[in-house]
């Protein structure tokens, strides 16, 4: 195809529902074998990527699970690609969202479990190359097993991790997830117009599967809770332009046992 044709697939598309930044990767995969109509990288489009901790993708109706309503989930699916085999390398907060961050794998990043590990030197992360290329970065998690003495914050202009310590379990130090999005949503209002990250971290539905009333007190109750708290997020990202411009990730770190396999969390 010419480079005409490429522009004339990109411009059909763009009249679907699907949005443009996700078809971008259809364009990437197309011109790849074409060096003269490489697109130009970018370096204005905002990136956000949301972790929902202990998220089991077949307890999502968006895998089709009937067990619990996500309407602001669905929503956000129907406005994306949905990855139907991805994996987690590590069933472990921190060393997965290393991985995550990086590209590396364990032996790489340097870090194995939630504690006693911190991030290898030499390794490069995502926030730091996006820094090189313009970006302001920033992030606001919900467990203490990724505060930033770890080196988990390499890279971030920005990085909240205050969170309570539990003295009986540091795995169940947590905050809760709006008070994580209050401090995502302080940092991105003034920035809604500029080149940014945000790596946002929720917490819910880690146990203990304790979500606020009307909210059952289940491993999808929390789920169901989640899905409120981010439909106030996706509303801030509307109002304030950051939305349809924006790369949105949607991922979990890892599932959660549930009795499979004798193994509850």
């Amino acid at each position: 195809e010419s480079p005409a044709g490429y522009r004339r697939a990109f411009s059909s598309v763009r009249s679907s529902p699907v949005k443009p930044r996700i078809v971008l990767l259809l364009v990437f995969a197309a011109a790849a074998c074409r060096r003269d109509v490489l697109p130009p990288r970018s370096n204005r489009t905002p990136v956000v990527l949301i972790s929902i901790d202990t998220l089991r993708s077949d307890h999502l109706p968006a895998y089709g699970y009937k067990g619990v309503d996500t309407p602001n989930i669905d929503a956000l699916r129907g406005d994306a690609i949905r990855f139907e085999h991805a994996y987690s390398h590590v069933p472990l907060t921190l060393p997965s969202h290393a991985t995550m961050l990086t590209g590396r794998l364990p032996a790489d990043t340097g870090i194995r479990d939630n504690l006693g590990f911190n991030l290898a030197a030499n390794v490069e992360t995502l926030p730091a190359l996006l820094k090189r290329n313009g970006y302001e970065t920033g992030a606001a998690v919900s467990a203490f097993v990724l505060h930033s003495e770890t080196g988990i914050n390499r890279g971030f202009d920005f990085y909240d991790d205050n969170v309570e310590i539990n003295p009986h379990s540091l795995s169940r130090s947590q905050r809760s997830g709006g008070d994580t999005i209050r401090i995502a949503k302080n940092w991105i209002k003034p920035r809604a117009s500029k080149p940014f990250f945000f790596f946002l971290h929720l917490y819910e539905p880690h146990t203990p599967y304790s979500p606020p009333q009307p909210y059952p007190q289940t491993y999808d109750g929390e789920i169901s809770y989640v899905d409120d708290l981010l439909g106030g997020f996706f509303k801030f990202l509307k109002e304030n332009g950051v939305y349809e411009k924006a790369l949105i990730v949607f991922v979990s770190d890892h599932g959660e046992g549930l009795g499979d396999h004798g193994e509850e969390e």
